[in-house]
């Protein structure tokens, strides 16, 4: 008699088991999503360099990369001044901001170098430089951020395209060797904006 009620008492735990598993799998669902996830990139092209007023002296601009461009100039004089502009679009999917710049490469008698000021100019206002320096002293890695530069002049949304006017000076005080001719290339990078 002991057995029979081990035996029952063992069915009993078995079928409240069952029953818990059974009421388990009623209760619960499993749902499946399915996704796909895409990340987008950031990529600018330099398009164009245009000329703008060369002052009787010759500029030479040569387009070497997406990012980088060159100047050669020649036959100036003490208080020139020129001017390039140069078309930047967001080639890529996301909005992107202009980040650093930076002289690369610097060719030229040293007081030339240290002589032509660079200045960019804000979208718009080719009075008012943001940007300014010596060849020089470019060649140390620049942050547009550390300019003040607000961002409208520096972002450009996916496909747009914006002109930075450019001008190149140098002093009237700068004598000598102003007609040797001086070469630069000039590197900009973005970031995600």
């Amino acid at each position: 008699m002991k057995g029979t009620k081990v035996g029952v008492i063992f069915l009993v735990a078995i079928m409240s088991l069952a029953g818990v598993g059974a009421s388990y799998a009623v209760w619960t669902k499993n749902v499946d999503i399915n996704t796909a996830a895409t990340t987008g990139y950031i990529d600018f092209t330099i398009e164009q360099i245009q000329v703008v007023d060369s002052d009787g002296a010759t500029i030479t601009p040569v387009q070497y990369d997406t990012h980088t461009w060159g100047i050669t100039i020649t036959n100036t004089y003490p208080g020139w001044k020129g001017y390039v502009n140069i078309l930047e679009r967001n080639t890529g999917t996301i909005p992107l901001k202009f980040y650093t710049f930076q002289v690369l490469y610097l060719v030229g008698p040293s007081d030339l170098q240290n002589g032509y000021t660079l200045k960019f100019y804000p979208p718009g206002d080719p009075v008012n430089a943001n940007i300014w320096g010596t060849l020089y002293n470019f060649q140390n890695l620049q942050y547009y951020s550390s300019w003040g530069v607000p961002d409208i002049a520096i972002t450009l949304t996916p496909g747009q395209g914006q002109w930075s006017l450019v001008s190149l000076e140098l002093p009237d005080s700068l004598t000598g060797n102003e007609n040797t001719p001086l070469t630069f290339t000039f590197e900009m990078t973005a970031i995600q904006a």
